[in-house]
């Protein structure tokens, strides 16, 4: 499979919010030393000021050199906005500082939409604060879909919240690869979801949840995908006509 990788970690120098996330780019880089042990093949991985907001609309996110349609996989750590109470209708937001392709804020729901053609994206992972609220689910992550497989993320509010963690991605990186060898036995690659829900919890306040999300075209299918959809399956893109989610809560 092919993956990138996008890690922000400097925000309040060039005025683009904050705090700094000092253990992002560490964290791109243990998954992309777990992806690649597992023979995936790096695409690209950007970091800061290259992780612009464009490589994750649409209409800018086929960008041949290197927005988050470009691969199968795109992982991403940074910012995202959270709110104090979502509701139905809030916004999930994911905010990065980038050199080019401004404004720096994407609205998931209103600008992204990942695997329509020619994009190839089928599993996105978003490691970031409250990218993925339960509450507004259906009206921010339902139109997204469009060839995209499997999404995760998490949910919360302005104190329950993900924490700067290192740990979180290269864990999940580590179940979801497919390791070979003795690596396989010490760990055996899970599904994306069983892996989200092991791992998205790690370094967070109480309260936030780890969410995945997955599309089908009937319940049965999305709900198979949720639970048992792993990145090296090889299944064909689905007909997003039913969604299944998941969550667990710290």
């Amino acid at each position: 499979m092919r993956f990138s990788t996008g890690a922000v970690r400097d925000y309040v120098r060039k005025r683009c919010g904050g705090p700094d996330l000092p253990l992002t780019i560490d964290e791109a880089r243990a998954f992309r030393a777990w992806y690649e042990l597992a023979g995936h093949a790096a695409v690209t991985t950007w970091e800061n000021g290259d992780v612009w907001g464009s490589d994750f609309r649409d209409g800018g996110d086929n960008d041949p050199s290197g927005g988050s349609e470009l691969p199968d996989i795109y992982f991403f750590t940074g910012h995202g906005i959270c709110q104090s109470q979502p509701t139905a209708t809030s916004p999930d937001f994911l905010l990065v500082c980038g050199n080019f392709g401004k404004p720096n804020r994407v609205n998931i729901g209103l600008q992204s939409r990942w695997g329509n053609a020619p994009g190839n994206l089928q599993f996105l992972f978003l490691d970031a604060s409250c990218p993925m609220d339960l509450i507004s689910i259906s009206n921010d992550w339902f139109p997204v879909f469009r060839g995209l497989h499997v999404a995760t993320g998490n949910s919360g509010t302005n104190s329950q919240d993900t924490l700067d963690s290192s740990n979180r991605g290269s864990q999940f990186a580590a179940r979801t690869a497919g390791l070979p060898g003795w690596l396989e036995w010490l760990f055996p690659q899970e599904s994306v979801g069983n892996a989200w829900m092991h791992t998205g919890t790690i370094d967070v306040q109480s309260g936030c949840s780890a969410v995945v999300i997955a599309a089908g075209r009937d319940r049965d299918e999305a709900i198979d995908r949720r639970e048992n959809e792993r990145i090296t399956d090889g299944r064909p893109d689905p007909v997003p006509n039913w969604f299944a989610w998941r969550w667990r809560t710290a």
